[in-house]
């Protein structure tokens, strides 16, 4: 291990050593012609896109070519791959989460990254994660919709932007910027398999584009997308003869996504633009497995139930905007968005129907709708940029119940129905005014206000500010900071959701579930009405341009959250008032929604990135970054259990390294991408178990054979690293000899390597 981080250190180190006695003002011609065309971006400000070195925020910018480097087929895992603070993670066993990707950006919750697609808001997964994974309690946006071959570039605002936005950019923001009209047709092949042998993975990407006239286009992207699972379950200890039935791994899936964006200029340049984005998956996971049972009618040497799901998602931006010469714009846009997640259940039984029970269930759906209406207008006069808009948003969640077969008696075993009792239907409306103003004073210092006003329909109103400052000290070293208040709507989710499951005990049938906040067993556990999340913002960086090709960036952030929305533990009755209650309702335990806990965050990302040419004029590029973050929870609304103080604690890794390098020579492309996050700890009750630091390494090798054709051979943890097991637990289900032997709070997974061939044809 140590050898492998002093290979790492010479790495880095070797390109500032040969840098060492050039200046910004002192370029040789070979230096000259290295550097890179600027990366612009314009999120997280209104200005025009400028030099994201630049930027007054700290901003990260992925661009096309970086995609193609990584050899990633995942937008989560694309970001995981470039940004230190970023944390995707992949679960078993875990009713829906085990089919849409949690994440989280410098250890926040999933729910308070806000996600556009060009600027534009991009909604939420109708899914909520309510078992006992790192994105518990929440409703956030399925990244992986969204087909890589459509994106221009990806821009990552690690800073809290709610004044600009609006609700749910407390942690920060991920602009997905999509192909306009440069770009070549071109078809891709995908296929890979994991080092066992399993898991194998065919995929297929289109991109074409027709131009129109006066620089308009219209772009398709296809993807289609067929994954079979991986199985790294133990054996099951609760058989007389152990053997594997429970499925523990990547979940197998079809998926298809299509994507259509296009810009139509007309003669008097009126621009119009739309994008529509329609994606279907079908996905497929397990439950534990049932032990044989000779007393069972249906199955009695035992099944393993399947939860299946169906996600359709769609998603319709339109717009037109305008400018008048260069000093006055305009923007109306109109974007709905449509989550649908159906879950249904194989291979299982209703224990209470017996005999006559099914053995397929249709399990009831979540549906959930947002149509956001957007009207920006901008205003430059000499040094000073004024913006402003005003913002309609309407959202819907409905919760559809499943077969009375689902959910009657005991319920599906798996996963219990949606009953007639939790079925739901509820909106809101929203309505936003926002300035902005960005003003530069001098050459060298700029800095930008910005205030935001919304009401909601269901809880009241919020205001919130930003404000921004840049000055440089040098042509070389800039200065920024920020300050901004910060906000987080409860989501319709966590208002509106409520499932429920029976089981049976000594006196027959019992209720236990998740209850709406406003239900009589929730308030009788003393819920009170949803209120937002509530944040204040921080922040302190430099960006030192050491040259043309060599530059280093350091960024000191603080969030505070206080009324942080945590879904409780499953709660007894403890008095003789929620006694009386939960038998009204056959309750044994339940839990709720409830602005639980004040936590803050603070840390810091060091980043540096230098390229040289070497003496064959082939280019080495050198990509360090690391990330540190601490969360801790400062005051107690609502008691909480030490399990999930511990998981908002201690749950992810708090610091991670990502060393990039990328080797041009002729018609190849090399990368090598080190990975290392820290220990991270799973809590079971009143005991914590912690997991040790992972180092994994992935490598792309890309030839291009002509201009028209590109082959790449690649792999993801190409020496099979796999994270701990349970240590010091013995358990049938989650142990380091059980059916599940790893921490669903892994950040590589537990699947391990994987290889992969890819095919490129341009025309």
């Amino acid at each position: 291990m140590k050898k492998i981080y002093k290979t790492i250190m010479i790495l880095t180190l070797l390109p500032l050593m040969l840098h060492a006695s050039s200046n910004l003002h002192d370029e040789s011609i070979e230096e000259l012609l290295n550097q890179d065309l600027e990366v612009k971006s314009d999120t997280g400000t209104r200005e025009q896109a400028k030099n994201y070195l630049d930027s007054r925020n700290a901003i990260d910018v992925i661009t096309q070519n970086d995609i193609k480097n990584s050899g990633q087929t995942r937008l989560s895992d694309v970001l995981k791959y470039y940004i230190a603070g970023f944390n995707a993670i992949e679960s078993s066993i875990s009713d829906g989460s085990d089919h849409i990707t949690g994440f989280s950006l410098r250890g926040m919750s999933s729910d308070q990254i806000l996600v556009l697609i060009n600027g534009k808001r991009l909604h939420s997964s109708a899914m909520l994660h309510e078992v006992g994974v790192i994105s518990r309690g929440t409703s956030h946006v399925d990244l992986n919709l969204i087909p890589l071959d459509s994106i221009q570039k990806i821009e990552v605002l690690r800073d809290a932007a709610s004044a600009q936005y609006g609700t749910d950019a407390i942690s920060g923001i991920i602009n997905i910027k999509l192909k306009t009209n440069s770009e070549f047709n071109t078809l891709t092949a995908h296929t890979g398999i994991r080092k066992d042998g399993d898991g194998t993975r065919y995929q297929i990407d289109s991109f074409s584009c027709i131009p129109l006239k006066y620089d308009g286009f219209i772009n398709l992207s296809l993807s289609a997308i067929q994954q079979n699972r991986t199985q790294r379950a133990g054996e099951d200890q609760r058989l007389e003869t152990p053997e594997i039935h429970t499925w523990v791994g990547v979940p197998k899936y079809e998926q298809f996504s299509a994507l259509l964006n296009s810009e139509v200029l007309s003669e008097n340049d009126l621009l119009f633009y739309s994008n529509v984005l329609v994606n279907y998956k079908e996905s497929q996971a397990s439950a534990f497995y049932r032990t044989p049972d000779e007393n069972r009618s249906i199955f009695p040497d035992g099944f393993l139930p399947i939860i299946n799901v169906q996600l359709r998602d769609t998603s319709i931006g339109t717009g037109i905007k305008n400018n008048f010469g260069k000093y006055f714009s305009w923007d109306l846009s109109n974007v709905y968005g449509y989550s649908n997640f159906k879950y249904g259940l194989n291979d299982t039984v209703n224990y209470t129907l017996g005999a006559s029970s099914p053995i397929n269930f249709d399990n009831g759906d979540l549906t959930f709708i947002q149509n956001t209406t957007n009207l920006d207008i901008k205003k430059i006069i000499n040094n000073l940029t004024l913006t402003g808009g005003i913002e309609y948003r309407y959202e819907k969640y409905k919760i559809g119940a499943g077969d009375k077969a689902s959910y009657i008696g005991t319920g599906s075993q798996g996963f219990s129905g949606f009953s007639l009792d939790n079925t739901t239907s509820i909106d809101r409306n929203i309505y936003a005014i926002y300035i902005d103003t960005i003003h530069k004073p001098t050459h060298n210092f700029s800095y930008e206000l910005a205030a935001r006003y919304e009401n909601y329909s269901d809880f009241g109103s919020t205001h919130n500010y930003k404000v921004s400052l840049g000055y440089k000290l040098s042509q070389a070293l800039l200065l920024r900071s920020s300050a901004s208040s910060g906000f987080r709507a409860p989501s319709l989710s966590q208002s509106g959701y409520t499932h429920t499951s029976s089981f049976a005990t000594e006196d027959g049938l019992s209720l236990r579930g998740i209850f709406q906040p406003n239900h009589d067993i929730a308030k009788a556990l003393g819920a009170e009405e949803l209120k937002p999340e509530d944040s204040t913002h921080y922040t302190l960086g430099i960006v030192y341009e050491y040259s043309n090709t060599t530059w280093l960036m350091l960024d000191y952030f603080y969030t505070k959250v206080d009324d942080r929305i945590l879904l409780s533990d499953n709660i007894t009755a403890s008095t003789p008032q929620q006694q009386e209650v939960f038998e009204q309702y056959n309750v044994t335990s339940a839990s709720y929604f409830a602005n639980s806990i004040d936590s803050k965050t603070q840390g810091f990302d060091l980043k540096l990135n230098t390229s040289f040419l070497l003496n064959d004029n082939s280019k080495l590029t050198t990509k360090l970054w690391y990330h540190y973050n601490k969360t801790e929870i400062t005051s107690y609304n609502k008691e909480i259990s030490y399990a999930q103080s511990k998981r908002i604690e201690h749950a992810q890794p708090r610091d991670a390294i990502r060393l990039l390098n990328h080797y041009e020579s002729g018609n190849y492309n090399i990368s090598l991408n080190f990975n290392r996050f820290a220990e991270y700890y799973h809590v079971l009750g009143s005991s914590s178990y912690k997991f040790g630091s992972i180092l994994t390494t992935n490598l792309n090798i890309n030839y291009e054979i002509d201009k028209n054709i590109e082959l790449s051979l690649g792999g993801n943890n190409i020496f099979d690293v796999m994270p701990d097991k349970w240590e010091g637990r013995s358990n049938p289900y989650l142990g380091y000899d059980g059916i599940l032997q790893y921490s669903n709070n892994s950040p590589i997974g537990y699947s391990g390597a994987y290889y992969y061939l890819k095919a490129k044809y341009a025309f």
